[in-house]
């Protein structure tokens, strides 16, 4: 056995917490990327689905988060350090042994909470993005309806006299 001067169940524990955290992440992560595309093909029925999975996940991952925070703040208040600096300043001065258990999980629990966060960025401008377009579209809509109320336009957004009418095509 290693010793570590902590109990190794509570590391192992905080460990198991971790890795769990991270597989809550790595759904989050394909969630919001599948969300992504969603948008990109306008998926909304997609879409609204997803953000009713996302949520559920998201609820999922905080239980779990708040967990490792409350076993990670017992771990280190036990080896008798200050706890202000976080779970990955802790451990940078931890000896080897515990640095083995925990860094790994630490370390990916980071990785794929980033990917998220840049992935969750993505997606948001994505949907300013298509929240642009589709007020874009209604402006040129509105503006063709009050120059002619048959609605009649061409493919440049322009009144057309031959009455046939026109579609506005734009994508992501």
């Amino acid at each position: 056995m290693i010793e570590t001067g902590h109990s190794d169940c509570s590391l192992h524990d905080l460990s198991d917490v971790l890795q769990e955290e991270r597989g809550h992440y790595e759904d989050l992560l394909e969630l919001a990327r599948f969300q992504g595309c969603q948008m990109t093909s306008h998926d909304l029925e997609g879409l609204e689905n997803s953000a009713l999975k996302m949520g559920e996940g998201l609820t999922a991952a905080d239980a779990v988060r708040i967990r490792r925070e409350r076993l990670a703040s017992d771990v280190m208040r036990h080896s008798g350090e200050e706890t202000a600096r976080g779970l990955s300043g802790w451990l940078e001065s931890q000896p080897p042994a515990v640095q083995q258990i925990l860094a790994v999980p630490v370390q990916s629990v980071r990785r794929v909470a980033g990917e998220l966060a840049r992935t969750n960025e993505m997606n948001r401008r994505l949907a300013n993005f298509c929240l642009d377009l589709v007020e874009e579209e209604a402006a040129l809509l509105r503006r063709c309806l009050l120059e002619d109320p048959a609605g009649c336009y061409d493919s440049g957004a322009q009144p057309t006299q031959n009455e046939q009418g026109g579609v506005l095509s734009r994508h992501a």
